[in-house]
């Protein structure tokens, strides 16, 4: 049987883990789809998809103009350029 103090370390430092993480942005097919239906409904054609500095960025085009759509993790846009 292992030592109770080691164990309670080991939760305490995969919860530790896990707490760093949930901030993170995660990149995946969903997220993607998501990101694309939001700029697809304000008449963006979006490209690529990627995420920088905190936020996602979306390579689009609307109107003939090519932007950067930044969006925070609750998938709101915060900047355009």
């Amino acid at each position: 049987m292992k030592n109770p103090i080691y164990v309670a370390l080991l939760i305490a430092a995969t919860v530790a883990t896990g707490l760093a993480n949930a901030g993170d942005l995660q990149l995946n097919d969903a997220v993607k789809q998501k990101i694309t239906a939001i700029l697809e409904a304000k008449g963006y054609q979006v490209g690529k998809i990627k995420i920088e500095d905190g936020l996602y960025e979306a390579y689009a085009k609307k109107d003939g103009t090519r932007s950067e759509v930044l969006l925070n993790e609750e998938l709101e846009i915060v900047k355009v350029k």
